[in-house]
C-alpha cells in the first residue's frame, strides 16, 4: 500500500506542468505509523530516491520525539535546498582540492612530472577515502602520515607508502598499519611510486587526509585530480570531470526512468496477483524484474574518470534495494 501510494504521488510530479519545478521530496504517511521519505535533488520525475538512503527513509512515529527528525522535516517543508548532500559535498571538494592544487604545484616546481604527481595523488587520496570508509583501518592512514611527519622520520615516508601500496595491491600483513589488508584491484596501487615531501608538503597532505571523506563522493575524485594537474597537461592525461548533474541529465532519462517504468509494471502485476490470493505469482513477477536488472549492462559515454559508470550504479543498486525489499529479503 506504501509502494502504491508512492506511485500516485510520482503520477502527481508527472503531472505538474513544464514550467513547474519537480518538487524536492515525496512524503508518503502510513498515518499513526511512519512516514517515508523520498528525495529529488535531480530534478527528474522518475528520481524520487529513498531520503537519505535506503536503510534510513522510514521515519516512525517514535522518531518524531528527536530534535534531529523534527528539524529534518522542517528543512522538507522549508528549506529543502539545504538537505541536497551535493552541497557538503562541493564545499568539502573545494577544500581539499585547494590542498592538493597546492601540493601538485610545489611537487611540479620540484621537477617532478605532471603524470607522476597526478598518480601520487590519486593513490593519496583513494587511501584516504579508503580508511574514512573501512577498507583499511580507521585513521590508520592518518596516523601514519603524522608518525612519519617528523624531521628524522620523514625522508623514510616514500619507502613507507610504497610499503603499504604494495600490500593494498596484493593483499597481506601491512607492518606500518598492523593490519592484514584486502586485496585492491584495477592496478592503481600497481608499481606504486611515492614521492618524498617537504614539511609544507606534508602539512597540506595531512589537512587533506584530516578531512572526513565519507562526506566526498567518489564522482568527484575526477575533479580533484583536474584541479591537481597542470592545465596544459590536462588533455594529455583524459583528466575530464562531468559534474554529477550533468551526468545524471543524461543517465536518469535513457537508463533509470525506462527501468522504473517496468519496476512500476512489475508491482502492478505482483499487486494483480496478491488480489488473486497468488502470491507465489506475485514474487515470480518481482524476481523476473530483478533478473532484467542485473542482467543490465551500460556503456560509459565518456571512457574518462568512470563518473557515468559511477552514478548510473549508484542509481541502479538503489533501485534493486527497492526490490528486494519489497520482495522481504532486507
Amino acid at each position: 500500500m506504501m509502494q502504491a501510494a508512492r506511485q500516485q504521488a510520482l503520477s502527481y510530479a508527472r503531472a505538474l506542468p513544464t514550467e513547474e519545478p519537480q518538487p524536492l521530496f515525496i512524503l508518503v504517511a502510513d498515518v499513526g505509523y511512519c512516514i517515508d521519505v523520498y528525495s529529488n535533488f535531480a530534478s527528474v520525475s522518475e528520481a524520487f530516491v529513498p531520503f537519505p538512503d535506503q536503510t534510513r527513509y522510514r521515519l516512525y512515529l517514535k522518531d518524531l520525539a528527536e530534535e534531529s527528525t523534527r528539524q529534518t522535516l522542517r528543512q522538507i517543508f522549508l528549506e529543502p535546498q539545504q538537505l541536497d548532500p551535493s552541497r557538503r559535498a562541493a564545499r568539502v571538494t573545494r577544500e581539499l582540492a585547494g590542498y592538493l592544487a597546492g601540493l601538485s604545484s610545489q611537487l611540479e616546481r620540484a621537477g617532478h612530472a605532471a603524470d607522476t604527481v597526478a598518480h601520487f595523488l590519486m593513490r593519496c587520496l583513494f587511501t584516504m577515502f579508503a580508511e574514512d570508509v573501512n577498507l583499511i583501518p580507521k585513521a590508520s592512514f592518518t596516523g601514519l602520515l603524522q608518525q612519519y611527519s617528523t624531521p628524522e622520520l620523514r625522508d623514510l615516508l616514500p619507502d613507507a607508502l610504497q610499503s603499504l601500496w604494495h600490500t593494498m595491491d596484493k593483499g597481506g600483513f601491512s607492518p606500518d598499519l598492523k593490519a592484514r589488508l584486502r586485496h585492491f584491484n584495477g592496478k592503481l596501487f600497481h608499481d606504486a611510486i611515492a614521492l618524498p615531501l617537504t614539511a609544507d608538503q606534508m602539512e597540506l597532505l595531512l589537512r587533506a587526509a584530516k578531512a572526513d571523506w565519507t562526506e566526498v563522493e567518489p564522482t568527484i575524485f575526477g575533479t580533484l585530480l583536474e584541479r591537481a594537474l597542470d592545465p596544459k597537461e590536462r588533455h594529455q592525461l583524459g583528466a575530464h570531470y562531468t559534474p554529477r548533474r550533468y551526468v545524471e541529465r543524461l543517465v536518469i532519462p535513457t537508463i533509470i526512468e525506462p527501468l522504473r517504468r517496468e519496476w512500476a509494471a512489475a508491482q502492478a502485476a505482483g499487486a494483480l496477483w496478491l488480489e488473486k490470493g497468488k502470491t507465489k505469482e506475485a514474487r515470480a513477477e518481482l524476481t523476473r524484474f530483478l533478473r532484467r536488472l542485473t542482467s543490465v549492462r551500460i556503456l560509459d559515454p565518456a571512457c574518462g574518470s568512470g563518473n557515468f559508470l559511477y552514478v548510473t550504479l549508484e542509481h541502479l543498486k538503489r533501485l534493486e534495494g527497492e526490490v528486494l525489499t519489497a520482495m522481504g529479503l532486507r
